[in-house]
């Protein structure tokens, strides 16, 4: 009898079939492993089946191609040879030193980022939408109205777009879940807002017959299921396509972004400039920034503006040119650092210490 090992880097998919439920830590937890060379992993018992404990070695290890043990779950063998931050990998989280970084997101007990991510107390908090690589996505809520903030859609859509969908016309709630009435790919149907599966007794319909819906409501969707910054961000996409087919080039076009509700994006494109835009598409003067640096732009902080005061509350925090937060920021004197988010995440620090030292995933 010949027995043939498994060949490497083919992934083996368990067969997990089973009545019995798994007995060890559902999710994650730093210190989840007796062994100091053990380690959390939602695949690391019952043949993979199973969370459970795994050798690796840990942050900061030195490791190559031949090394016996691997980096730990949620590490990568990086730059200098050694086990470093996969950032990527929500199991990066556990790795953290909590004497300097005082926040890190949540996993959930398959040890992906949790798709909701919460800061704050309970009354000034803020909760928001995160991609399933740790990123935050359309969608927030004040955590005092977060009970019911599943972020389905969000998670969805970016997930969708992720794997290189451009046309997704999925519809979600400022919070980041479903609107009842959906439509994709050419169909429409009536979701559960929390999250997102088909509404018993419903069944999904044409697009041209979307108003025939039980949850369809005139009043909330009007007559165009694409809202008007679709339609603008569509109608780009096709003319563009058009100048490019006819060989015309040098042409500077106007470039719509619309977020997953339906309106207007962070930002508009005009020429070589960005500038940062309120849910209606109107600018949030004077924050602008050239293409150059528009990989670094958010606009939160701009936002966050027109936000507070919006609902009556004082904005403290000062705004960079591009609309950013400033990392470094000042009261009374004493300066302290805040991540993209606005929170705070050091304080009584010195005009010299770096803020990225402070926030997760800046440094890895």
């Amino acid at each position: 009898v010949i027995v043939v090992g498994h060949v490497k880097g083919v992934k083996v998919t368990p067969n997990c079939t089973s009545s019995l439920g798994c007995v060890t830590p559902a999710t994650p937890e730093p210190n989840s492993c007796p062994a100091p060379d053990e380690f959390w992993s939602p695949s690391g018992s019952l043949g993979g089946c199973c969370p459970g404990c795994v050798r690796g070695l840990a942050a900061g290890a030195p490791c190559s191609a031949e090394s016996e043990l691997p980096c730990a779950p949620g590490l990568v063998c990086g730059l200098g040879g050694i086990c470093r931050l996969n950032v990527g990998d929500c199991l990066s989280t556990l790795h953290v030193r909590n004497d300097t970084v005082d926040w890190v997101p949540q996993c959930d007990n398959k040890g992906r980022y949790a798709a909701r991510q919460c800061r704050g107390d309970r009354l000034n908090g803020r909760c928001f939408c995160y991609s399933a690589r740790g990123e935050r996505i359309f969608g927030w809520d004040w955590r005092n109205r977060a009970d019911n903030m599943t972020c389905a859609c969000s998670r969805r859509r970016a997930d969708l777009e992720a794997e290189g969908r451009f046309d997704v016309t999925l519809h979600c709630t400022p919070n980041g879940n479903y609107e009842e009435l959906q439509c994709d790919g050419g169909l429409c149907w009536c979701v559960n807002p929390l999250s997102g599966s088909q509404q018993p007794g419903t069944r999904a319909v044409p697009e041209s017959s979307w108003t025939l819906l039980p949850c369809y409501n005139d009043t909330l969707y009007g007559v165009q299921y694409l809202r008007r910054c679709e339609s603008v961000a569509f109608s780009q996409v096709l003319q563009r396509r058009q100048f490019i087919i006819r060989g015309h080039t040098g042409v500077t076009f106007t470039n719509t972004l619309c977020d997953y509700d339906g309106s207007h994006g962070r930002y508009l494109i005009e020429g070589q400039e960005a500038s940062c835009t309120w849910v209606d598409g109107s600018k949030l003067t004077p924050y602008k920034t050239s293409l150059r640096t528009l990989a670094a732009m958010n606009c939160n902080c701009a936002r966050d503006e027109r936000y507070f005061a919006m609902v009556g509350r004082t904005m403290e925090l000062a705004c960079e040119a591009n609309g950013n937060y400033v990392p470094l920021q000042s009261r009374n004197g004493d300066l302290f650092c805040v991540d993209p988010d606005g929170f705070i995440v050091a304080q009584n620090v010195t005009s010299e210490q770096n803020c990225n030292e402070f926030i997760f995933g800046a440094i890895v």
